[in-house]
């Protein structure tokens, strides 16, 4: 089964004095889990949740810092992450996703870059696949206090990417979230990645990755599609 999203929870918001605790969505053994979290200002940092690995982060613009964690689910019901922010300053918001059918065992990730800007489009640095027909996925996390919708993301290979998910929060001064994938048919570089809004965003974080699949399962060998030969006894003989 070639990686593909599966789902994106909600996206939740916490006030100055207060951590956010994002939802896993529904979720299975082996699901690829990615969280990425956001907060006002450039000089909080955020622990890394626990069981989870930093992925990036963290990645900073005008009053707008992020971290991309990531895990690999072991049960159907995982613990929220905490993303335990150091200073009760700025609101805060998180969002998870689930991606299914990458690799079973080590990162997940063939390659990932992560970008921070404020202006529209958010043009975010590509990834170069490692083999055919990977997953490049395409995960934000915005301040949108003027943007309430994504238009489009567009690259040079592939050149045009589906939306899965996106989704806005009045928590706070607001925020979005986004998701969007494409696959790239052959080995090579995505290209910078656009991502059109309907309106100039605050700010935004933006992660690019190209997901690793199980090999294909070996070729079973002639000799052992060839009918079996049945052997009798002659004389006591094979």
């Amino acid at each position: 089964m070639p990686a593909a999203w599966q789902a994106s929870g909600t996206l939740l918001g916490a006030l100055t004095t207060a951590d956010v605790t994002p939802v896993i969505p529904a979720h299975a053994v082996d699901d690829i889990l990615v969280c990425l979290t956001s907060n006002r200002v450039i000089t909080n940092t955020c622990l890394t949740p626990s069981g989870w690995t930093l992925l990036h982060g963290p990645t900073d613009t005008t009053a707008w810092r992020t971290y991309a964690f990531w895990k690999r689910a072991t049960s159907a019901a995982e613990t929220n992450p905490l993303c335990d922010w150091t200073a009760t300053s700025a609101d805060k918001y998180a969002q998870v996703h689930t991606i299914r059918g990458a690799i079973a065992t080590g990162s997940p990730f063939a390659a990932s870059a992560i970008t921070a800007g404020t202006v529209d489009p958010g043009v975010a640095t590509g990834v170069t696949s490692t083999a055919a027909s990977q997953l490049i996925s395409v995960i934000g996390i915005g301040a949108d206090n003027l943007a309430t919708a994504m238009t489009s993301v567009t690259g040079t290979d592939p050149s045009a990417y589906t939306s899965r998910h996106y989704s806005t929060i009045a928590t706070g001064l607001d925020a979005n979230g986004w998701f969007f994938t494409a696959t790239r048919t052959t080995v090579g570089a995505t290209g910078t990645v656009s991502n059109d809004f309907n309106a100039a965003p605050l700010a935004w974080g933006i992660v690019v990755a190209a997901m690793l699949e199980p090999a294909a399962a070996a070729a079973i060998p002639d000799i052992l599609k060839a009918p079996r030969i049945a052997l009798g006894w002659d004389g006591g003989r094979l």
